[in-house]
């Protein structure tokens, strides 16, 4: 049993044995732990604008040499009384593109991550730090198709306190719980490190001058590192991610993105669909609209709805989003899936990129 969810039975035991109010906030306080300690390899809403954590084939994916990025989400706030910031992640990254000149029919790319999880009273965290590398290969002279592979290295530290959880050997009838009395739990560790390593491929296609096709599937934990706070020799299971993305210029003003994502590991399963429209509202002498708008929608099956907007100057894009979740934590979570922030920006080395990456389409 992975750990979240023995924290959780934990927490329902005790939700089950404890007064009304106190049961609803321990069962609440449980699912949270169970769901967000299962769950914490990635839960961005914003699944698109983190290729690093989705596939490390997308390592340099982009027309440019360089790309910097940052993901933050919070989950449930306001869901427990007098606290806001108890469930959150963030995730710094940045890439580089190369090689283009020499190899001329591909080139490569390198990047770094950072990834920070936090989660609940105990402070359950994950802190992994990722370098990943994939070669690009186009098979036509203009780069219309490419096809990529990467691998990525991890290291991840996970850490708990468990002097600030409540466990049910704990609990003195018509007292309460008596932190001072032994939990009764083989703990072994508050943390420990492991090393996690991850491949993945992807396509992209420019099939039309208005049309690009993007498909990519990943495999992480290709080693399967234990993960465990005890000696139970408890291992992550195999994690298959799979994207799709369709992007339509519609004119030199309009631009519709569809995309997904899957991942399944261990019998739990995650889908996201969704789309983003962005408007071009002025233009300079270019080929392109310096400053566009975006909105959209997104939809986590069986959990949460998540509307996008943002705004793009030139090559560096901001989206703001916020999860409304319906699901089984609607009530006790009040609705509150909570708020994404994503910024990324795509820089050169020189004043004007050659373009020779990416293919660019002309209207």
């Amino acid at each position: 049993m992975r750990d979240g969810l023995r924290f959780a039975v934990y927490g329902l035991q005790l939700g089950l044995s404890a007064k009304s109010k106190g049961r609803r906030w321990l069962l609440f306080a449980a699912l949270l732990m169970g769901f967000s300690a299962f769950s914490q390899d990635i839960h961005f809403s914003q699944f698109f604008t983190n290729p690093l954590i989705l596939n490390p084939a997308q390592t340099g994916y982009y027309d440019g040499n360089y790309r910097v990025g940052f993901n933050f989400k919070a989950q449930w706030p306001w869901a427990i009384a007098n606290t806001t910031y108890n469930y959150h992640t963030e995730s710094p990254y940045v890439d580089f593109s190369f090689g283009e000149k020499k190899i001329k029919s591909g080139w490569m790319g390198i990047g770094f991550n950072f990834l920070n999880d936090e989660t609940g009273d105990g402070r359950l965290s994950y802190r992994r730090f990722s370098a990943s590398y994939a070669y690009h290969q186009a098979f036509d002279k203009d780069h219309k198709y490419i096809l990529s592979a990467g691998v990525v290295a991890s290291y991840v530290i996970r850490s708990v306190d468990f002097s600030k959880l409540y466990f049910n050997d704990q609990w003195v009838e018509d007292m309460g719980f008596n932190k001072t009395l032994n939990p009764g739990e083989p703990f072994k560790r508050e943390s420990f490190g492991m090393f996690d390593l991850g491949a993945g491929l992807n396509f992209g296609a420019q099939v039309h001058e208005q049309v690009k096709l993007d498909f990519g599937f990943s495999l992480l934990h290709i080693n399967r590192p234990k993960d465990s706070f005890y000696d139970d020799g408890e291992r992550l299971g195999f994690r298959y991610q799979a994207t799709g993305a369709v992007a339509y210029n519609i004119n030199e003003r309009i631009s519709l993105t569809v995309n997904g994502y899957y991942g399944y590991e261990k019998k739990a399963s995650e889908i996201m669909i969704g789309a983003l429209v962005g408007y071009g509202f002025y233009k300079m002498k270019t080929s392109r609209s310096d400053n566009t708008l975006y909105f959209g929608l997104y939809y986590r099956i069986k959990d949460a709805l998540s509307p996008v907007a943002g705004y793009q100057f030139k090559k560096t894009r901001l989206l703001l989003s916020y999860d409304v979740t319906f699901s089984q934590l609607f009530l006790p979570g009040k609705a509150n899936g909570g708020p994404e922030i994503s910024l990324v920006h795509v820089g050169s080395w020189t004043r004007e990129f050659n373009g020779k990456k990416v293919y660019c389409p002309r209207f």
